[in-house]
């Protein structure tokens, strides 16, 4: 009796702790979400906002950003397309810096167009962004006033407007094609009556080549205005100083009076469901879409937030059943994805999407439903949501301990979100972290539950199904497609089962082998060891990342030592590998193992090399070692997954014929390749002569001989903890000694110049590809050598071609190497234009390509070269991603490692004439390929 009323005490004591705590929560999910206290915010008086945050992630930067809240929705009928104008005349003149001086200043202080001097243009906003190097404070104040300049002195000059406008038609022209004739047939249904289907951001062409400048200039004097801007300043900074900077600056622009409102633009309801069948002789893929429009979830209690976690568990455990169904013998999609997120101006959208084979577009659309009906009708499983809190809480965990290494560019989205939808809250990730700790374990399985419901209504449905217009292919009319939605069957509708396993990863761990030598590399601060069944392992302890480790394991052969017949098996070997799972594990059951751990591993085989690459945290360092270790000793087989990955493939390659970006690409294979046999681009054909016993074949002769094996390691190492697992894990691999190495398949680039016109398509628009190839003495020294001529040449087409021609939107010269089988150099220049400008423009190319072997690059240019490779690798040997890179390519290509330090020496003792000796070796001989796609 007296245990019976202890039991009873102890059931009540525990039930008032747990109604407590229910309590407790209940009671703070009123309460507002902070703002991270790591920002400073203040607004001008004027109007504009500004974000200030300190981030010494890259060391030595800064990421400045105007953001506007103003986008092409707010244009009116003779201004289509002028706020995507406005944003490429902010880089054509402003009041401080005249014509192009703002990409020659960013330039000269080695910042590239791209990835750290770049702006875009949506609906609703035009965000502008530079990185600054902070070696000088000068480079501070001048990029805050670009920033300033953007804000309140474009210059919008008539003659600078007229040649811009070339520009943004031939960014037009090569953003046409079956994706954008399949677009505009389905957003107007999509948007239903909103002013968002009327005002891409591209605008119309008639608009660009005619609208007046007047109309240009009223766009920007209406809407780039303080109370619609904010700045944003994050790097390795000190926050007071920018924010005196920001005030005395940016407080000279002027309120302005009378303004027009900023409207904010419906997309209104509709009580049925709207369906469009979008199709196009050009379409290269089959893709179901299924839109429930909803209004916004917004973000501004804790309420809130649990609530937008709760929506993140329904659509990751959704989405892992959908990628279970593509694992099936004959999958009913290639690829299915589920979600509740954001959609377009005031929507979300609970959406589901398919990419399937032709002759599968019902059986998508069913599959695709029938998973959202059994989560209506059963509901999750308790051990579905255990596993994903784990999962989620995890991968907060890794961003919770990064938190001091993140990079500053994340910050900037945030930011930029949090002006732009003041309901996106940023209270930063150490208080997230926390309310992930709290609220996950409160969630229960009702509440997902209950969001089917919510979710997927009849009322603003939107169907939509693109496919291609092709002889062959019957497709279900928007009657049938309703149908089918209205018809299937649930009746039928069984129950999901979890499909898991209790077994350990390892049955057995392996007898560990030993470390038999060891040699340090002091100045690169990492090691070489070598194992005693012959594998190496390079090893990098960092603190780049806290919780971050990458690998990359790599051995000479690939799929060269093998004759044709093999090719397909050999080629693909190694994905559906993969797919087959690992040990006792099938793919599903592995997945669902590793779902709480941060790992990844995986195998790949390529023409020269077999190898492995992946990447863990601290914590989980030993689960990769075991994976790496089944991926040698225990690959699974598995005829399904065989079958799946054929089948899947199939659904991928069935249309490609139809798109002529595809005929241009295999052209260019095949004549770079001399029409070898083994470089065929691979078809539906191609694909059967794939085996289910010769993938596996090769791939357990690929990873049966470790011991030619070599593995970097880079991260957050503990040596004395690494070498214990190293010696279990790669150490306890078999000894086999197999002496083997690659394969010269025969390959041969064309001599000589060859010249192609591919006739494909329908729009009028052309893509130029021209290759200049050639032997080389592959050395350090060379390899610098071809990237500055890229480098210089690319910035050369970039002011010629695009600029004073006004014929591209984009245009480059791009650098490839390779050792083996032969040292070859590859110098691709590529751009797409106007069919009537093929011949003037490849004309104009050439004519800058003889200019610099004739007469070399100018002490400017080579300076702006030199300058980029020194911000490359001043922000690159700070990465663990670099490290690798580094350690692997020297391995592979036999460089000294100390060359590393020969770097900055080599590029500043560099002269004109030497990158004129080196331009006329790469440029000036007679191997060229010419390979143009024109309209049919």
């Amino acid at each position: 009796m007296r245990k019976l009323k202890l039991v009873v005490l102890l059931l009540i004591t525990g039930l008032y702790a747990v109604n407590l705590s229910a309590q407790e929560i209940d009671s703070q999910l009123n309460e507002p979400l902070p703002i991270d206290e790591k920002v400073k915010i203040g607004t001008l008086e004027n109007g504009l906002k500004y974000y200030i945050r300190e981030n010494a992630q890259p060391e030595n930067r800064v990421e400045l950003t105007l953001v506007v809240n103003a986008g092409s929705v707010l244009e009116d009928d003779d201004q289509q397309g002028f706020a995507h104008m406005l944003e490429h005349m902010a880089f054509n003149g402003t009041k401080n810096f005249e014509k192009h001086e703002i990409i020659n200043f960013l330039e000269s202080i080695g910042m590239k167009f791209g990835p750290e001097v770049n702006a875009y243009t949506s609906f609703d906003e035009t965000v502008y962004g530079i990185k600054v190097p902070l070696d000088k404070e000068e480079y501070l104040d001048k990029g805050l006033l670009v920033l300033f300049d953007w804000a309140s002195g474009v210059a919008l000059e008539s003659e600078e407007i007229d040649k811009e406008r070339g520009v943004i038609e031939e960014e037009w022209r090569m953003g046409q094609g079956a994706q954008d004739r399949l677009m505009r047939q389905y957003l107007p249904v999509m948007l239903h009556n909103s002013k968002y289907a009327n005002r891409l951001p591209i605008g119309k062409m008639e608009v660009i080549r005619e609208g007046s400048h007047e109309a240009l200039r009223r766009f920007y004097n209406e809407w780039y205005r303080p109370d619609l801007m904010a700045v944003i300043v994050v790097g390795d900074i000190d926050v007071n100083k920018i924010e005196k900077k920001i005030i005395a600056q940016f407080s000279k622009i002027e309120s302005k009076n009378d303004v027009r409102e900023r409207t904010y633009f419906e997309i209104p309801d509709h009580n049925d469901t709207k369906v469009i069948v979008a199709k196009d002789k050009e379409a290269q893929r089959t893709m179901v879409q299924l839109y429930h429009k909803h209004d916004a979830h917004t973000m501004k209690t804790h309420e809130d937030y649990r609530q937008s976690i709760v929506h993140q568990l329904y659509n990751s455990m959704l989405n892992n059943r959908l990628q279970e169904l593509t694992l099936k013998p004959e999958p009913p999609f290639i690829f299915g994805y589920s979600a509740y997120g954001g959609f377009i101006g005031p929507k979300d959208s609970y959406t589901s999407m398919a990419m399937t084979q032709n002759n599968q577009i019902q059986a998508s659309v069913e599959s695709l439903v029938l998973e959202n009906e059994r989560v209506r009708k059963f509901g999750f499983n308790e051990s579905e949501l255990e596993r994903e809190k784990k999962s989620m809480l995890r991968g907060v965990e890794k961003m919770f301990n990064e938190k001091d290494k993140a990079e500053s560019d994340g910050f900037v989205r945030e930011y930029t979100r949090n002006f732009l939808k003041p309901h996106d809250p940023i209270p930063g990730i150490e208080y997230e972290y926390e309310l992930y700790k709290k609220y996950l374990p409160s969630i229960k399985i009702d509440e997902l539950n209950l969001l089917a419901d919510k979710w997927i209504r009849d009322e603003n449905r939107v169907l939509v199904l693109m496919a291609p217009d092709k002889e062959g292919v019957v497709l279900p009319n928007e009657d049938e497609l309703r149908s089918i939605l209205e018809g299937i069957n649930t009746e039928e509708l069984e129950e999901y089962k979890d499909q898991t396993s209790d077994k350990d990863l390892m049955s057995k761990l392996p007898t560990p082998g030993k470390v038999i030598k060891k040699k340090k590399n002091k100045k690169l601060a990492y090691e070489t060891w070598k194992l005693n069944n012959g594998i190496e392992v390079l090893v990098k302890p960092t603190t780049f990342k806290d919780d971050e480790i990458l690998f990359r394991a790599f051995s000479p052969g690939g799929w060269s030592v093998y004759d044709l017949a093999d090719d397909i098996s050999a080629s693909i070997a190694a994905e559906i590998m993969s797919e087959s799972g690992i040990g006792d594990f099938n793919r599903i059951e592995l997945d669902k193992y590793l779902s709480d751990k941060m790992v990844r591993v995986s195998p790949y085989i390529s023409e020269l090399s077999e190898g492995l690459s992946g990447s863990t945290s601290p914590k989980d360092l030993e689960t990769m070692l075991q994976l790496v270790n089944l991926h040698f000793t225990k690959p699974r087989k598995d005829e399904d997954a065989f079958n799946s990955y054929i089948n899947r493939m199939r659904g991928v390659l069935e249309n490609q014929d139809a798109s002529p970006e595809n005929a241009f690409r295999d052209s260019i294979g095949i004549i770079m390749s001399g029409n070898h046999p083994r470089k065929k681009p691979l078809t539906t054909d191609r694909l059967t002569e794939a085996e289910f016993e010769r993938v596996t074949y090769v791939y357990r002769q690929r990873y049966s001989d470790p011991s030619n094996f070599t593995f970097v390691f880079v991260g957050n190492i503990d040596k004395k903890t690494f070498k214990p697992m190293i010696e279990q894990y790669l150490g306890g691999l078999p000894t086999v000694k197999r002496d083997e190495n690659w394969k010269d398949i025969g390959v041969e680039k064309p001599n000589g110049q060859v010249e192609k016109i591919v006739r494909k398509g329908t729009e009028p628009k052309s893509v130029v590809y021209l290759n200049y190839h050639n032997k080389f003495n592959y050395t350090w020294e060379e390899r610098m050598n071809l990237d500055l001529v890229c480098k210089i040449l690319t910035t050369k087409l970039l002011e010629s071609i695009r600029e004073d021609e006004s014929g591209v939107y984009s245009i480059g010269a791009y650098p490839r190497m390779d050792l083996y089988p032969e040292k070859e150099f590859e110098v691709i220049v590529s751009f797409g234009c106007s069919p009537d400008n093929v011949d003037k423009l490849i004309d104009g190319v050439q004519k800058e390509i003889k200019g610099l072997v004739k007469e070399g690059p100018s002490v400017d240019e080579l300076a702006k070269a030199v300058q980029k490779k020194l911000r490359e690798r001043e922000t690159g040997k700070e990465r663990n991603r670099y490290w690798l890179n580094k350690l692997y390519n020297d391995r592979w290509n036999g460089d000294d490692p100390a060359l590393f330090f020969a770097y900055e020496k080599y590029l500043e003792d560099l002269t004109p004439e030497k990158i004129k000796l080196a331009a006329a070796k790469f440029l000036a001989h007679q191997n060229r390929v010419k390979v143009v796609l024109m309209p049919e």
